[in-house]
């Protein structure tokens, strides 16, 4: 016998226009970043200034939160197809692909900060 849970389930649904910023982002992030990383050199631009360079163990890092990023993106389009009951999987994938993908973000920061010092 079925739950009545189950059974007055009603899957996610995402719009069209969100899930193609989210196929552009992830795509974005995982082009740049790739390229970045066999060059050795990610740039993230700067709002007021002149941005910064990440190179070495800082560009894997950043690479890697690129990556984390683009599958978060990925999972929210992953889950608008699937049809189960199962949203809350989701929703801890997406925090913790969005926790280690900043805590590599910052740690990327940290080092290229701590080389520049050399």
């Amino acid at each position: 016998m079925k739950d009545s849970k189950e059974n007055t389930h009603t899957p996610n649904h995402i719009s069209e226009e969100e899930r193609m910023k989210c196929i552009l982002f992830a795509a974005a992030l995982l082009i740049y970043g790739t390229y970045g990383w066999f060059n050795d050199d990610i740039y993230i631009p700067g709002k007021r200034g002149r941005g910064i360079h990440f190179h070495g163990a800082a560009c894997t890092l950043i690479y890697g939160a690129f990556i984390f990023g683009a599958a978060n993106f990925i999972s929210v389009i992953v889950d608008h197809y699937d049809k189960r009951n199962n949203e809350t999987n989701y929703q801890k994938f997406a925090k913790v692909t969005r926790i280690i993908g900043l805590t590599l973000l910052f740690l990327g920061f940290i080092v290229s900060f701590v080389a520049s010092w050399d």
